[in-house]
């Protein structure tokens, strides 16, 4: 199984290659008070063998939660667990948040189609957004799953579900293998563009999902099927950034960002012939945030940071003139 802490699209795939070998249980937070690490509708999966799938915590309760799960895998029984993070002075759960978590734990021999997981991974495999939801009925003192699935109303927990952020990465020289790496750190999934041949090579970016070598005209089309989300235009080379511009500014991504200063960003928007009051997609150049540092690991850090604070709604950049600028 992945080393890496996986995201949900990464639970389910992993669960579904392995779910044959082993019984399995989901561990979902049913509610919380105060701050918490997860939130509401947060799961992982545990099997019979200990073997864990996503975390809960920051790592204080992932030792119980996993026993707990495995406990009602061998009792055959739904059971319910109260973190409480608030006395401090209790060194059964050091929280460091200091707030209350509740914990249900479930076998997913328990419902019909697994909790409905296996339509939750079709979902995200299709790169479409909904919610997981699950109802519980325990009218009758027995706690019962009800329905679960994808865009479920009424339900007593439920979480929205996201596709993996997906970054395309145009260019393939060295300084864009740490993007790669600290996209994948995140759980990204990530595509390198360069029709060179002498750049990205496997070996470089054998981290990556994709490699695409296609002339320039394809991106908008590929782009389209795959659902980029992100873009940095870092070949180094203003006329393949320029076509690149082009292709990608005819989809609706959340951001495209320029690598190199404000005058080189403006030699590609001119070379691609883009009036950028005019576009649909948010344009930045010098790509990145004003962290500090000049090394290509600390340029890729700012950059992944950018994009994250974008997919998040976090306000670290301002708009002027319909281009996205850094704060300094």
């Amino acid at each position: 199984m992945d080393k890496h802490t996986p995201d949900t699209d990464d639970i389910l795939r992993i669960w579904s290659q392995n779910k044959r070998e082993s019984a399995w249980a989901m561990a979902i937070i049913i509610n919380t008070e105060g701050h918490s690490y997860r939130k509401t509708g947060a799961f992982a999966l545990v099997n019979e063998k200990g073997e864990q799938l996503g975390m809960l915590s920051g790592g204080c309760l992932e030792a119980d939660i996993n026993l707990m799960a495995r406990k009602c895998l061998s009792l055959d029984k739904i059971m319910t667990k109260e973190y409480d993070g608030r006395d401090e002075g209790d060194s059964a759960y050091q929280l460091g948040c200091g707030g209350v978590v509740w914990i249900r734990f479930i076998p997913l021999s328990h419902s019909e189609n697994e909790l409905g997981l296996p339509d939750l991974y079709k979902t995200l495999k299709r790169r479409q957004h909904g919610h997981y939801g699950i109802v519980f009925d325990e009218s009758s003192g027995v706690t019962k799953i009800a329905a679960a699935g994808v865009n479920l109303a009424n339900t007593n927990v439920s979480m929205p579900i996201k596709p993996k952020i997906h970054l395309l990465v145009v260019g393939g020289g060295k300084d864009a293998i740490p993007v790669c790496e600290f996209a994948k750190i995140l759980s990204w999934q990530v595509t390198v563009w360069d029709p060179r041949s002498g750049y990205a090579n496997n070996a470089d970016f054998s981290m990556i999902d994709s490699i695409l070598r296609t002339d320039a005209t394809s991106l908008a089309s590929v782009g389209a099927e795959q659902s980029f989300d992100f873009a940095i235009l870092m070949s180094h080379n203003v006329e393949i950034d320029a076509k690149a511009l082009q292709q990608l500014a005819l989809l609706s991504l959340q951001h495209i960002s320029l690598l190199g200063p404000k005058t080189r960003f403006q030699d590609v928007v001119a070379s691609a012939g883009l009036d950028t009051a005019k576009l649909n997609v948010e344009l930045s150049g010098p790509a990145g945030l004003a962290i500090g540092g000049d090394l290509p690991s600390s340029i890729a850090l700012s950059i992944i940071t950018q994009f994250h604070s974008i997919a998040y709604s976090v306000n670290a950049l301002i708009v002027s003139d319909g281009i996205r600028h850094n704060l300094a």
